[in-house]
């Protein structure tokens, strides 16, 4: 270690040399303080996902998809499929719970936890939307096979129960 230490002081007995290293020392600390208010600018958008799907653009897509794939069943001709969703989707913050119990009163409080540095909130997951009900209008569902090939076909493509498809000619 003295080895080290003695060659240190050997290249920093120089004035020169010291001016210079405390130059480089003042320069490097201001480029640190102007990379702070001029480097990456930050958007006024948080960095977490918000941008939820409206229920109608879902309900339309999967009224495309459901039509498109009842048209495939033999027997069916024209078709019009209505399908309605119970809630957008939405994201789920992490909550820190803080439970205060006294002799006489009972106190709770819930703060929502912030990612590291950030003002943003901790995400945890996002809620998809549920489909709630379809209702199908076709060519050929007064056939009670046809109707029932539509009705499953829905049933299962949406993941509900069949009882929540309405079938209809």
């Amino acid at each position: 270690m003295t080895v080290l230490g003695d060659s240190i002081k050997r290249i920093f007995s120089s004035d020169r040399i010291r001016k210079i290293a405390v130059v480089c020392g003042l320069a490097l600390m201001v480029l640190i303080l102007l990379s702070s208010f001029f480097g990456g600018k930050s958007d006024s958008k948080p960095k977490y996902e918000t941008d939820s799907i409206d229920c109608t653009e879902l309900e339309k897509k999967l009224e495309e998809k459901l039509k498109a794939l009842i048209l495939q069943i033999d027997g069916v001709g024209k078709v019009s499929v209505m399908v309605t969703v119970d809630r957008t989707e939405y994201v789920v913050y992490e909550k820190n719970n803080k439970a205060d119990a006294n002799d006489s009163e009972y106190s709770q409080e819930t703060e929502v936890v912030l990612a590291g540095n950030s003002k943003e909130p901790l995400t945890v997951g996002k809620i998809m939307p549920v489909v709630r009900s379809a209702a199908i209008v076709c060519e050929g569902a007064g056939d009670p096979v046809i109707r029932e090939r539509v009705a499953n076909i829905a049933a299962k493509a949406l993941d509900i129960g069949i009882s929540r498809v309405y079938v209809a000619y």
